[in-house]
């Protein structure tokens, strides 16, 4: 037991964090918890069909249980908060683990406490980072298992469709990448900013960017589209990540549908298309199967970006402490 005992910097930051931590572990229980229950609610629930329907297979009508249609309200604002995780924890970094001891002038005293400002630092990254890591990645298993079994049902919930940025950042390891991003940003925030609410803000806007551009511009370029044409096209519109549509012309150019959606053009938008030349639809996808290959190219940028902001963070606080 003794030799598993936390010591030094990482005892003091455990220590003085402790509630923090606590609570952390106390959201993640009860959290996972919520998450089991209403799984096994939903599977409890009688149902005619596979995909979760209690009315009888094939006919017109489609309608789950109140059980499946919780845990459906529960996964998606549930994996809304599972990537929100990652603002929270770079503010916590930044602002009560490294900007209030600079701000407070509390790191004097603890590097004279044998302990130098590069295990101070090292603490309050890897206490964090262990914690989120562990924390994160279990609940992104749980919220995985319940999402296999309900993303099976039908009644167009596209919110829980793989693709989707919330859900994707919350059932895969791309959300503990970020996690842990969020901790080296944080660090960093706090060395450079030294104000610990500044520093909380700069942290978690910083974080957010990221994000935002991953989900937004880089993502769907992590791996090569499949194009598909004709009925298969138009399928795709419903089953997979549609990054493009349109239609192709006889030689082969892509036509997009968005100049005959505009007002000024009178007729519908398929004769339009026909207009212009159009014959056959077609989609640049990313499938299901495709769904591993973002996550972990996606992981290995993130965790990668994640090293470079802690390199930093090391180099600023040689700079200015050395």
């Amino acid at each position: 037991m003794s030799a598993l005992a936390l010591r030094g910097p990482v005892w003091v930051t455990v220590r003085r964090h402790r509630r923090p931590l606590w609570g952390a572990l106390a959201l993640l229980v009860l959290s996972a918890a919520t998450v089991i229950g209403l799984r096994v609610w939903t599977a409890s629930r009688q149902a005619k069909c596979p995909d979760g329907d209690l009315t009888a297979c094939g006919d017109d009508i489609f309608q789950y249980s109140d059980a499946h249609r919780t845990s459906l309200w529960a996964m998606e604002y549930g994996a809304t908060g599972m990537v929100v995780t990652a603002l929270l924890v770079a503010a916590f970094v930044a602002g009560p683990m490294v900007a209030r001891d600079l701000e407070s002038g509390a790191y004097r005293m603890l590097w004279t406490q044998s302990a130098t400002p590069g295990a101070w630092l090292m603490a309050k990254i890897v206490v964090p980072a262990v914690v989120v890591a562990a924390g994160v990645g279990a609940l992104a298993g749980v919220y995985r298992w319940s999402w296999t079994y309900l993303a099976e049902g039908e009644g167009g919930f596209s919110a829980l469709s793989w693709h989707d940025p919330f859900t994707y950042g919350a059932i895969g390891p791309a959300s503990v990448a970020y996690a842990l991003l969020a901790v080296a940003i944080g660090a960093l925030a706090g060395l450079l900013v030294r104000r610990t609410v500044a520093a909380m803000a700069v942290a978690g806007l910083t974080t957010g960017a990221v994000a935002l551009l991953m989900a937004g511009a880089v993502r769907e370029h992590l791996w090569p589209v499949q194009t598909v044409t004709g009925g298969r096209a138009t399928e795709a519109l419903t089953s997979s990540w549609v990054t493009v549509d349109g239609m192709l012309t006889a030689s082969g150019e892509r036509l997009d549908w968005e100049p005959c959606y505009s007002p000024a053009r009178a007729v519908e938008p398929a004769k339009c298309m026909a207009e212009r030349g159009g014959v056959t639809n077609f989609a640049d996808i990313h499938p299901s199967s495709h769904f591993w290959p973002l996550q972990l190219v996606e992981t290995g940028i993130v965790l990668g970006v994640a090293a470079l902001v802690t390199v930093a963070a090391f180099f600023v606080l040689r700079r200015r402490h050395a």
